[in-house]
């Protein structure tokens, strides 16, 4: 059997969303009775590197875990685990071997090689840091400082997740410009920059942490981690924030921004590829977008174009960003 709706990596993080709402689950998630109630569940000492097999052709299906893992790398591969019983997909015998979740996985294309294993970690991670319990935990921020990322961490804490297992999790729900590093791996918000392919060196960490806005660190779950806030949070003048004595759309600034810095041959087409970069870092609706997130993501992608950043000169481009991010926060807020 396989996943009908979308792709097979969909499907699972689709039946951990169901099972979610089913159960009713809030951290910290007890997922050792999760597993019992559907398997055989077995410890055993072993010498090779894994961490759980799990058979599915059995009736009931019997997981084999190695006994002394970690305690929270225990309950991810229960998770794990879980999840090759609940996606009707994944079939046979599977032997897993569950370093918490990859960022480069997170967000590569699927592969055949170890696609249920991908599969497997997604559905563990939203199983176990909830995507809906996440959501709440950021909603309605419009800015984090050192201490109130430092709460949002305790309470991530609940999900008794690894450091790096629990940032992957976390960075699902923030805003693009955010990245965490615990040694060599990294967890970034969808729509940030790159630090380069896992696992990183410290002269590759050191390099992209000179770019950053900010660098903060933190303790989490005894790991030290390093947050970097990658965009700034507002570019926004304080004038922008006053009530402008004209009553333009935003289109109609930004056609008057491209005129002046690009021509009226192509003014236009300019203002066409703006709004499709604003588009393109908003499309992610679950997301608690705000003004200033908004308007400083967008600022950051139009510098990076050479096409177009000339026209952050103009200086009414800020009133465009402003009320450009406005009309999109107010429409959502209505849907």
């Amino acid at each position: 059997m396989v996943a009908q709706n979308g792709s097979p990596l969909n499907a699972a993080r689709n039946r951990a969303g169901i099972l979610v709402e089913k159960l009713d689950l809030t951290p910290p998630v007890d997922v050792k009775a999760l597993l019992f109630e559907r398997a055989q569940v077995e410890y055993h000492d072993w010498s090779h590197q894994c961490d759980a097999v799990t058979a599915l052709s059995l009736d009931p299906p019997r997981v084999f875990v190695r006994s002394g893992l970690p305690a929270l790398r225990e309950r991810f591969t229960l998770a794990h685990e879980w999840a090759h019983i609940e996606l009707a997909w994944h079939v046979g015998s599977i032997g897993c071997q569950v370093n918490g979740v990859s960022i480069e996985e997170e967000y590569s294309i699927d592969r055949v090689t170890g696609s249920q294993e991908r599969e497997a970690n997604e559905f563990a991670s939203r199983v176990l840091a909830p995507d809906r319990w996440l959501s709440q935990l950021v909603k309605g921020v419009t800015y984090f400082e050192r201490s109130s990322m430092l709460a949002l961490l305790d309470t991530l804490s609940k999900a008794e997740m690894s450091a790096s297992a629990g940032l992957i999790a976390l960075a699902r729900h923030l805003l693009p410009g955010h990245a965490f590093f615990v040694d060599d791996v990294f967890a970034i918000s969808q729509g940030t920059s790159w630090p380069g392919t896992p696992p990183l060196n410290d002269s590759t960490v050191e390099q992209y942490l000179r770019n950053a806005v900010s660098v903060e660190e933190f303790f989490h779950q005894g790991r030290k981690v390093l947050w970097a806030l990658m965009i700034p949070q507002s570019v926004l003048p304080e004038f922008v924030h006053c009530v402008e004595a004209d009553d333009r759309t935003p289109h109609k600034v930004l056609t008057a921004c491209c005129t002046r810095i690009f021509g009226a041959d192509l003014a236009i087409s300019k203002a066409l590829s703006i709004n499709g970069v604003v588009g393109g870092v908003t499309r992610d609706l679950q997301l608690s977008w705000n003004v200033e997130a908004i308007a400083a993501v967008v600022h950051d992608r139009i510098q990076s174009r050479s096409d177009l950043r000339e026209v952050l000169r103009d200086p009414e481009f800020a009133i465009y960003l402003h009320r450009k991010a406005s009309a999109i926060v107010a429409k959502r807020s209505k849907s």
